[in-house]
């Protein structure tokens, strides 16, 4: 596979579905005439969009409808079955759930809506063997990390894949038997910056629900609730595999990216946030979150 491989997906897809949108598209049709899975579908659509796959051709279908709703000389119940719904009451169920309004009451006192445009892929940025979505912004509530404390090199990194090997042999090793986890399978990777460059202290961590049956020689990270800007990267390979090379090339797009949009770290730290079950030989999904406001208090 290439870094173009899930970008290529999701043009495809993009570009189906518009062929399409007068059609029963299901998820079946879809993945049967893509020959693409439907778990890939799924998430690589949701994190372009923002929608799940059938919400957003729902979405696509409706907003092109308008234009029907525009000429008087189509019947709603036309316009249903232009755009595949197989009866008229699921057209105006949708239509409503999407717009707050009927198509009946838009045709006869007409207000402005939103609709739901073809989505643009060149919004998508390829990079490190994958691509990077456009970023969200959360609110995170506090938590409470156990982990391990690595002192990691720039350069020693670099050549010999160090945070890497720390954070697989946590994952491994250690997080099966850590007590009263939130998510069985979410690892955390929290980086804490310090003045000095050349290298930053790295936490292969879970996430608990307290640090009282938690063994004393794990670090103890305390995470304040907390505004992110969460970059989302998807690459074709295993998570076991994401190494520095291609983290410093998200970076270095995250990096150009912040200050171009006005935004800036609020606080010395960063964290990627991994679910394992979503891993796959051939998917990588890891969300990068970066403070922009509030603090974090580290203790031992």
């Amino acid at each position: 596979m290439t870094t173009d491989h899930f970008y290529q997906i999701i043009q495809d897809t993009i570009c189906y579905i518009e062929k399409h949108l007068k059609t029963n598209l299901t998820l079946d049709t879809l993945s049967a005439s893509l020959h693409v899975s439907k778990f890939h579908l799924h998430r690589l659509i949701r994190h372009s969009t923002g929608h799940p796959l059938m919400e957003y051709i729902r979405a696509r279908k409706l907003s092109q409808s308008i234009d029907y709703l525009l000429n008087a000389n189509w019947k709603i119940i036309d316009i249903a079955a232009e755009f595949g719904f197989e009866h008229e009451q699921s057209y105006i169920r949708s239509f409503k759930k999407q717009f707050g309004v009927t198509p009946a009451s838009l045709r006869k006192q007409f207000q402005q809506i939103t609709l739901t445009e073809k989505y643009d892929v060149s919004r998508l940025e390829r990079v490190a063997d994958g691509i990077v979505f456009e970023p969200a912004f959360v609110v995170k509530p506090g938590c409470l990390l156990v982990g391990k404390k690595n002192q990691i090199y720039v350069q020693e990194n670099y050549e010999h894949h160090t945070a890497n090997a720390a954070g697989l042999e946590f994952f491994s090793q250690i997080m099966p038997h850590v007590p009263d986890k939130v998510h069985e399978h979410l690892y955390i990777g929290l980086t804490h910056m310090v003045e000095d460059p050349s290298y930053t202290y790295y936490y292969p961590s879970t996430e608990v629900h307290s640090f009282e049956q938690q063994d004393l020689s794990l670090y103890r990270n305390v995470l304040a609730p907390h505004k992110y800007i969460v970059f989302t990267y998807v690459g074709d390979f295993h998570p076991a595999h994401l190494t520095f090379r291609q983290l410093e090339q998200i970076w270095n797009y995250i990096d150009a990216w912040m200050p171009q949009a006005g935004y800036d770290f609020s606080d010395p730290y960063y964290f990627e946030y991994i679910d394992e079950s979503l891993a796959r030989d051939d998917y990588c999904e890891v969300g990068l979150y970066i403070p922009i406001s509030s603090n974090v208090s580290i203790h031992s």
